[in-house]
């Protein structure tokens, strides 16, 4: 079958690859409808972490399950599935916690260690994708959920919902950090709580017209913008990542504000101090959003019209995978804000 595979920093190729199986008897086969390209994949395509080459890329995706093992009891062949973008047993301490990012034996898709000798989860940028743990990771797509809004659930609304959720929002406005899909995807989730505004901020023009097009409840802003205004919140939800982004968090969170950082981090050590955390009570949430965990109760919300799953954050849609290294070097230009990749 063909898949993207990860051959060095700044390089993807469409290459033929092995197909996946059923290699235990608790996993499936999905045979992949939509794969997404999400900011996380980024972080191993320009090196700004270690990663192995020969791994097929991606970690979100909706399709057909095409084989099961014998203990697969939950789904079966020909149920239509939202791939999350972990494993997760469901069953373990972490999973009965409602923490299925941090499954005791669960895996990302699409990412290699190169300091393990262990074998590499390949990821959902391909025809195919072997599911382990087939169980307690993939949920059946309802009917009402097209594969655009499907690909969205596997990663990039959950995360925002976990953002918002954990930056305990109760009142006036909430500042939103980084406009890329997660971001979008806050911006939307925020809107649903019916609270108050959104502030939504980011250096890119089209990023921020996009997030002012879903309410007029949205005022947009340039990290310099927002600064100058003076404006402080309680709220913030850092999507971007950079350390800069934390400094600009600080910056506009009143005493005893929340900051819920949930971009992918590659530095180190946090941007705000611990004097200044201490000095105005700040308190700071970060961690992989547990998107299995959320997905029942996501999709409960959409079946009663409270949610709304904000499709047009996909700029770049239903591209083929011949396309994929082109849209990895866009996105990594911010041209893209999400692309998709139809099988």
């Amino acid at each position: 079958m063909r898949g993207l595979v990860l051959r060095g920093v700044g390089r993807v190729e469409v290459e033929e690859v092995a197909e996946p199986n059923p290699t235990t008897p608790d996993s499936a086969v999905v045979d992949v409808s939509l794969a997404g390209l999400c900011g996380s994949d980024l972080h191993a395509y320009l090196g700004r972490e270690p990663a192995r080459t020969g791994v097929v890329q991606g970690h979100e995706a909706v399709g057909v399950v095409s084989e099961v093992g014998d203990d697969v009891t939950r789904v079966a062949v020909g149920d239509r599935v939202i791939v999350p973008f972990t494993t997760s047993c469901g069953h373990c301490r972490r999973c009965a916690s409602g923490l299925s990012s941090r499954c005791e034996v669960g895996q990302l898709f699409g990412w290699g260690d190169p300091a393990s000798d262990a074998p590499a989860l390949h990821g959902a940028q391909a025809e195919r994708l072997a599911v382990p743990f087939a169980d307690g990771t993939l949920v059946e797509a309802p009917a009402m959920v097209d594969d655009a809004a499907a690909l969205l659930l596997a990663d990039n609304l959950p995360t925002a919902w976990y953002a918002v959720t954990r930056a305990d929002w109760s009142d006036g406005p909430i500042a939103v950090i980084g406009l890329g899909a997660v971001g979008q995807c806050a911006v939307a989730v925020a809107l649903s709580s019916g609270r108050g505004p959104v502030l939504a901020i980011d250096p890119v023009a089209d990023r921020r017209d996009a997030a002012e097009r879903q309410s007029a409840r949205v005022e947009s802003l340039t990290p310099e913008e927002a600064i100058a205004s003076g404006r402080r919140v309680r709220a913030v939800v850092e999507a971007a990542g950079p350390p800069a982004a934390q400094r600009l968090a600080a910056a506009l969170a009143e005493p005893g504000a929340t900051i819920s950082i949930i971009a992918v981090q590659t530095s180190d050590a946090f941007a705000v101090g611990p004097v200044a955390a201490y000095d105005r009570n700040l308190t700071i949430r970060t961690g992989r959003a547990p998107v299995r965990s959320l997905l029942e109760p996501m999709l409960d919300r959409i079946s009663a019209g409270t949610l709304t799953v904000p499709t047009s954050v996909i700029t770049h849609p239903e591209r083929t995978l011949d396309d994929a290294p082109d849209m990895y070097r866009l996105f990594a230009e911010r041209k893209v804000t999400k692309a998709t990749f139809r099988m």
